[in-house]
C-alpha cells in the first residue's frame, strides 16, 4: 500500500495562512486537529470570515463566544480583513450583538465588512462600537443591514477614520449630522456607496471624493451634491427623486450614469406642484462619458427632464453619449435636445424599447441638425422596421453619420430586490447584448 505523503504541511507559514484565508474562520480553526504543525496556524490567518448562519438562532451565544475566542487567541500579527456575513434565508427576532467589533478594531484591520442578519421588529438606531468609527488603520468599511421595518438610523457621536478610502452603506437611515461628521472625519475618503438608504441629507460636499454611487435611495428633502474632484458618478433611482437631487461643480467628472425609473417608486408627501425642479444636468457639463436611462416615466417627469436639459450648459467635453430606453421613434426630442448641447460628441448609443406599458410623452419638435456624427450604436430587439424608422428619425437631426452599428439585444430588468439584493443592486437596468 502506497504511503501518503503530506506535502502541504511543509509549505511556509505565510503560504498556509494565505490558503486558509479563503475559508470561513470556523473551517480554518478546525484545521488545528490535523497535526501539531497545524495547531496554531489558524491564529495567524490575515482574513477572518465569520458566518452567523453557522449557528441556530437559539444558540447565537455560541457565535459570540466563538468570535471573541478567535479574536482573543490570535497570534501577534496584524489583521487585514474581518468579514461577518449571513445567509439570506436567515431571519432573526433581534439583531445579534456586535460588541465584538470593538475587540476586532484593536487588531488594526484594513477592511471591515459586516452584514447584520435580517431582523423582524423595529430598531430605530443601530449602535456600532465607537472604535469602528475611530480605527486609524481602516481603509474600507462596509455595513449591510436589512429588516422588514425600515432602515435604522446610523448615529455616531464622532467619526475619525484617517485612512478610510471606501465606505459602503446598505439599508441605513442617514441624516445631515452623520454625513457632516463623516466628511470631516474621513479626510481621504474617495469612494462612497449608498444603497437603498433613507436620506435626510441636504448637502454632500467634498473636495476629495472621487467615486459616488447612489442606488435606490429614498430622499426626504432636496440633496445638493457638490464634489469638484469627483471622477465617477452613478445614480439609480425612482422617478420620484427627480428634483430631489441637485448636482453642482463637478469639474473633474469623467464617467456618469443616471438611471431614473417609474418601476420603483416611493410615497413622497410632496405635491407635484411643490416639488423642486430638476437640477441634474447642469452639474454634468464637464463629463466625458455619459449614460442616461429613463424607464417607464410618465409625461410629467419627462417634461421635467426635458426642461432641465434645455436649460443646461454646453457639454464641451462629452465624447460618448449612451441613451435609453423609451420609444425614441415616436419622440426623439429628448435626444435631439441633448445633442444640441453636445458639440463634440463622437459616439452615440441608443438603447431602444418599444415594449407595451412604456409611457411616452407628447411629441416635441426640436429644430436642430448637426453636420456630422462619427459613430452610432443602436441596441434594440430584433425588428428591422423599427431599426429603419429610428435611423430615419436620426437622419433628420444629423446630416452625415460615419458608421452605424445595429445589435439585437435581450431585455434585462431586476424586477424585485430581495434580502440579498445588495449584491446585485448596482447592476444598471439596461439592454444587454446577447
Amino acid at each position: 500500500m502506497t504511503e501518503t505523503i503530506d506535502k502541504i504541511s511543509s509549505l511556509p507559514d505565510d503560504i498556509l495562512t494565505h490558503i486558509l484565508s479563503f475559508l470561513r474562520t470556523r473551517e480554518a480553526v478546525q484545521t488545528c486537529i490535523l497535526s501539531k504543525r497545524w495547531r496554531n496556524t489558524w491564529a495567524s490567518v490575515p482574513v477572518l470570515n465569520f458566518h452567523v448562519s453557522d449557528y441556530d438562532e437559539n444558540k447565537r451565544w455560541k457565535f459570540d463566544q466563538f468570535v471573541n475566542g478567535v479574536l482573543k487567541n490570535r497570534g501577534p500579527v496584524l489583521l487585514d480583513t474581518i468579514i461577518s456575513s449571513r445567509d439570506v434565508k436567515n431571519r432573526y427576532i433581534e439583531p445579534p450583538p456586535i460588541g465584538w467589533l470593538h475587540r476586532a478594531t484593536l487588531l488594526m484591520p484594513r477592511v471591515i465588512s459586516v452584514d447584520i442578519p435580517y431582523c423582524y421588529g423595529l430598531y430605530p438606531d443601530l449602535d456600532f462600537p465607537d472604535s469602528v468609527f475611530s480605527c486609524a488603520s481602516l481603509e474600507k468599511l462596509e455595513l449591510f443591514y436589512f429588516s422588514d421595518s425600515g432602515p435604522p438610523y446610523l448615529i455616531q457621536n464622532s467619526i475619525a477614520l484617517a485612512s478610510l478610502k471606501t465606505l459602503v452603506l446598505y439599508y441605513l437611515s442617514l441624516n445631515d449630522d452623520f454625513v457632516q461628521k463623516l466628511l470631516l472625519g474621513c479626510p481621504v475618503l474617495e469612494n462612497l456607496k449608498l444603497w437603498r438608504c433613507d436620506l435626510e441629507i441636504s448637502d454632500i460636499s467634498s473636495n476629495v471624493l472621487k467615486e459616488f454611487t447612489l442606488d435606490y435611495c429614498q430622499h426626504f428633502q432636496p440633496m445638493r451634491i457638490c464634489c469638484p474632484g469627483l471622477v465617477s458618478l452613478s445614480i439609480i433611482s425612482s422617478m420620484d427623486t427627480i428634483g430631489f437631487i441637485w448636482l453642482e461643480n463637478m469639474a473633474s467628472l469623467v464617467n456618469a450614469s443616471i438611471n431614473f425609473s417609474g418601476r420603483y417608486c416611493y410615497e413622497y408627501n410632496v405635491d407635484d406642484h411643490d416639488r423642486p425642479n430638476s437640477k441634474i444636468f447642469s452639474g454634468l457639463s464637464d463629463v466625458t462619458n455619459l449614460e442616461l436611462y429613463f424607464w417607464l416615466l410618465p409625461e410629467l417627469k419627462l417634461k421635467e427632464l426635458w426642461k432641465d436639459i434645455s436649460n443646461c450648459k454646453t457639454f464641451y467635453n462629452l465624447k460618448n453619449l449612451d441613451f435609453g430606453a423609451w420609444n425614441m421613434v415616436k419622440d426623439f426630442s429628448l435626444v435631439a435636445c441633448f445633442l444640441e448641447h453636445c458639440p463634440v460628441v463622437k459616439q452615440l448609443t441608443l438603447r431602444l424599447s418599444e415594449r407595451p406599458g412604456i409611457i411616452n410623452a407628447a411629441r416635441r419638435d426640436v429644430p436642430f441638425q448637426r453636420e456630422y456624427l462619427e459613430k452610432v450604436n443602436i441596441l434594440c430587439e430584433e425588428d428591422e422596421e423599427l431599426d429603419s424608422k429610428l435611423v430615419g428619425v436620426l437622419g433628420g437631426h444629423v446630416k452625415t453619420i460615419g458608421n452605424i452599428n445595429i445589435r439585437y439585444t435581450s431585455y434585462f430588468v431586476i424586477d424585485k430586490l430581495h434580502g440579498d439584493g445588495y449584491r446585485r443592486c448596482a447592476e444598471t437596468r439596461r439592454f444587454l447584448a446577447c
